[in-house]
């Protein structure tokens, strides 16, 4: 008997199902030990079912990384495209990227994991997704700013790992924050609250053209606001 296609009502929930199952096994086992029969049990559908969506693995891979390529670069693009001071901007992507990874807390240690497992397949498949585009602009539109003597003059990658490993190491090791970081009376969120004007501030520093860094904490706080006095955390003594 041939298995009915999922009803149109539900084929985003059962989509959603596998792509979430497949993340955390991708996680567990990487991507070569992971099986289709490992994800339909995870996802609790048919091997007909899953197909119907993704007629391979590395298609469900693929899926995995569109689904982020379509949901936060064109923002991303937008964001930066706006004429209003760059820090407003920066302080928008910094949120794209914490509402990413609040609504898909799997997705720093599943992307961290491709890297060290086959960064060649990583990188083949944001080629065929064609992400070098959004990329480009990206780039671009940093290098306006600096041509108009708002940035420094920054190699790409001192800007691409002091502002990734800013917003994705705190997702990674929420568990270590939450069980020994955390002040008495805060919560994790009360921390990615005060961490958001850290990566703000710290990314300023790196980009913004001035040498006073008071320039840069004044900025900071006409963008966010005063800092609060309440739950700072312990200075070192």
């Amino acid at each position: 008997m041939r298995e009915r296609k999922p009803a149109k009502g539900s084929q985003n929930d059962t989509r959603t199902r596998i792509i979430n199952a497949a993340i955390e096994l991708f996680n567990d086992y990487g991507f070569d030990e992971t099986t289709i029969p490992m994800i339909c049990e995870k996802a609790k559908v048919s091997k007909t079912t899953l197909h119907y969506y993704f007629r391979t693995k590395d298609r469900l891979f693929q899926a995995i990384f569109a689904d982020i390529v379509r949901e936060i670069f064109p923002r991303i693009q937008v964001i930066l495209e706006k004429e209003t001071p760059f820090m407003e901007r920066l302080n928008a992507v910094i949120d794209e990227y914490m509402a990413l990874f609040r609504a898909n807390p799997a997705l720093p240690q599943f992307i961290i994991g491709e890297i060290q497992r086959d960064v060649h397949h990583l990188i083949r498949v944001l080629h065929e997704l064609e992400v070098e585009g959004y990329i480009c602009t990206i780039k671009r539109r940093l290098v306006d700013e600096i041509r108009r003597g708002d940035l420094r003059r920054v190699p790409l990658r001192d800007f691409f790992l002091t502002f990734y490993s800013l917003v994705i190491f705190p997702t990674l090791t929420r568990n270590l924050i939450e069980t020994l970081m955390l002040e008495d009376g805060e919560h994790y969120d009360d921390f990615i609250r005060q961490w958001k004007r850290r990566t703000l501030t710290q990314v300023g520093y790196l980009l913004l053209n001035t040498d006073d860094r008071t320039d840069v904490d004044r900025m900071v706080e006409t963008t966010l606001g005063p800092a609060t006095e309440n739950l700072q955390p312990t200075a070192l003594e």
